[in-house]
């Protein structure tokens, strides 16, 4: 990836999706093939590559990371209820956006430029999965859940067929009074 600061704002090479900060609005970000890839690092962060910069140019990773505080409304149906347990659940999750951050790094510097423009501060995701349990007495278990979870409105203007989910696999103790 290329970047370079100018004297003044920048006003073109601006990528439509970021709203700067006051501190990046001099940040140029050039590719001279004009290839933009992405690659999810992980759940909540994509890093983006600019590719062919000039030698005046510093070599870079743009990445954007973004997390949601999640409330969801599941339920839980026990296929088998005995010593060990199988469950199947499923549900809606609504993701209220925490966390909106799109930084530039090359080498040891890492600078902050803005926040993504199109993601949505409220948006909702379906949840399946199931779970293994074990009773140690009739008001104390310990679980383990793997879900999916589709995401159904991240983005708000998106190029292209991307659609988010995410897998997780939680577990805990239940604790019935």
């Amino acid at each position: 990836m290329g970047f370079s600061s100018t004297l003044q704002e920048a006003s073109t090479a601006k990528i439509q999706n970021i709203d700067y900060t006051s501190t990046a609005k001099n940040i140029v970000v050039t590719s001279q093939s004009g290839n933009f890839s992405s690659s999810p690092t992980s759940d909540s962060m994509f890093a983006f590559e600019i590719s062919n910069a000039s030698s005046s140019q510093r070599d870079g990773t743009m990445a954007q990371q973004f997390g949601y505080l999640e409330v969801p409304l599941e339920l839980d149906y026990a296929l088998i209820d005995r010593k060990f347990g199988l469950n199947i659940l499923g549900g809606i999750s609504s993701l209220f956006l925490i966390d909106n951050s799109v930084t530039l790094t090359s080498g040891e510097l890492t600078t902050e430029i803005g926040e993504a423009n199109n993601v949505n501060s409220v948006n909702f995701s379906t949840n399946i999965g199931f779970g293994v349990n074990y009773k140690f007495t009739p008001k104390i278990r310990f679980n383990v859940e793997p879900v999916f979870k589709y995401q159904l409105n991240t983005f708000s203007d998106v190029s292209g067929d991307f659609r988010p989910f995410s897998i997780g696999v939680y577990s805990g103790l239940n604790f019935k009074f």
